[in-house]
């Protein structure tokens, strides 16, 4: 189980892309490539969580970043393991017991997460249109874990670098009170919104360097649920025996974003808060269903920059039903939908009209062997404002990844990336074909 894993944006790459030719360095990118995945590599290297537990990444994912079941409750009962012995003849451990033989240890709740790329990118709406790069795109110190005996735990993320940047991503403070099988929490602090929460295709992070086009989608509002906003979240968690089954429920309450899409994490003029509900059913070996809704506001600057500039402050709102099966331990299958319907306007003095876009996902991930994944994923966005002519934007990517060394915290990846997307506003498209091969480090 790898340590503060994900939950900050995919981490570290050496974004390598670029060069007008880039089929060719594509190909000699792919032959190094197997040449690892035939040859791991040594490696020391021992994600926090796996050294306080003693225990290899898998028990949390089924290749870091991606959580299984027993991941997903991990961090529900704030970075605790849940029990093996809960077989509902007698009273489940109480959350403080959870860790009471574990004695706090610095080494056991800090981690280091970097990953660098090499990438070779083709897009029509860059100047130059093609190229290619090596590039250190992240690396992140990350502190979390439980305090012994009690029902207190803690998450911290600062970028050390990127983007040519240094910032605090996440911390938060949370308390879980309860039984293994039945419990509540609740954190305070700057976090993450739709990250890490959900059952698998509803998450974030995945076997992909870049989440679902519908989830991080910037709209015309400049809004996106990616976003780590200052708030609180609370919710409940239930399980059955062995944790065959698993219910979770989840609220949020934030201060939501500013006009440019940046988080707001001070007192500002917008004092309405934003509200994402979330409930989760775990089901099977390993499979799952998701529902999520958020309910904001944020100011919008129209027209910036012109003579007819205005602001005003639209409602955002956003749907979506997720779900997953892992069949024979090997074909995860995942799909997805997200509705938007958010409050537009074109003038001043005009009337506020909507912007409406459905969303789909769809996703195959295969399982090799542990450790060893292909991939393929499609994704779908319609768009419209105002009742006018409807955009349609795409994604399409392939790839696969492995993981290094037996613990599974050194993961290379090689992915392919094609997305065209359409401005609902303007209606130009810009089209984006993207190779890339990344290489995560966790200790």
């Amino acid at each position: 189980m790898l340590p503060l894993w994900r939950m900050g944006k995919e981490h570290l790459l050496i974004t390598l892309m670029r060069t007008p030719r880039w089929l060719p360095a594509a190909a000699s990118a792919l032959a190094a490539l197997a040449i690892l995945l035939v040859c791991p590599q040594p490696s020391g290297a021992i994600p926090a969580f796996a050294r306080k537990y003693n225990v290899k990444c898998y028990a949390c994912h089924l290749i870091p970043p991606v959580l299984n079941k027993n991941g997903y409750m991990f961090k529900r009962l704030g970075y605790r393991m849940p029990p093996d012995e809960m077989d509902g003849t007698k009273p489940a451990p109480k959350i403080s017991e959870l860790d009471k033989d574990i004695k706090f240890a610095w080494t056991n709740s800090l981690a280091l997460v970097t990953q660098g790329s090499f990438s070779v990118e083709k897009n029509t709406g860059a100047s130059p249109p093609s190229s290619s790069s090596f590039n250190l795109d992240e690396a992140a110190l990350f502190g979390a874990g439980s305090l012994p005996q009690t029902g207190f735990s803690y998450f911290a993320q600062f970028e050390l670098y990127q983007d040519g940047q240094s910032n605090l991503e996440q911390a938060q403070v949370g308390y879980t009170v309860g039984r293994a099988n039945s419990s509540f929490f609740a954190k305070a602090g700057e976090m993450h919104m739709q990250e890490g929460e959900g059952t698998r295709a509803a998450m974030f992070y995945n076997l992909f360097p870049d989440p679902s086009l519908i989830l991080t989608n910037s709209n015309a509002l400049n809004f996106s649920l990616d976003q780590h906003p200052v708030g609180i979240n609370a919710g409940y968690t239930w399980a059955s025996p062995y944790f065959k089954q698993v219910l979770g429920i989840s609220a949020k309450v934030t201060n939501g974003l500013n006009a440019d899409g940046s988080e707001i994490l001070a007192a500002s003029t917008k004092n309405s808060k934003d509200a994402w509900f979330d409930v989760d059913y775990w089901f099977g070996p390993d499979g799952g269903v998701t529902f999520m809704t958020y309910y904001g506001t944020k100011d919008q600057v129209q027209n910036q920059g012109t003579e007819d500039e205005f602001t005003y402050r639209p409602t955002i709102r956003r749907y979506g039903v997720f779900g997953n099966y892992l069949f024979f331990d090997k074909l995860d299958v995942l799909g997805g939908y997200l509705r938007s319907d958010d409050d537009w306007k074109d003038t001043a003095d005009g009337a506020i009209s909507k912007y409406i876009a459905n969303g789909y996902r769809a996703e195959v991930d295969y399982y090799l062997q542990r450790g060893f994944a292909v991939m393929g994923r499609y994704d779908w966005l319609y768009q419209n404002i105002g009742g006018g002519p409807q955009a349609r934007s795409q994604a399409w990517g392939v790839g696969g990844l492995k993981a290094l060394t037996e613990l599974g915290n050194v993961v290379i990846r090689a992915t392919y990336n094609h997305e065209r997307d359409v401005d609902p506003v303007s209606g130009s498209a810009i089209t984006d074909k993207l190779f890339k091969i990344d290489l995560r480090l966790m200790w």
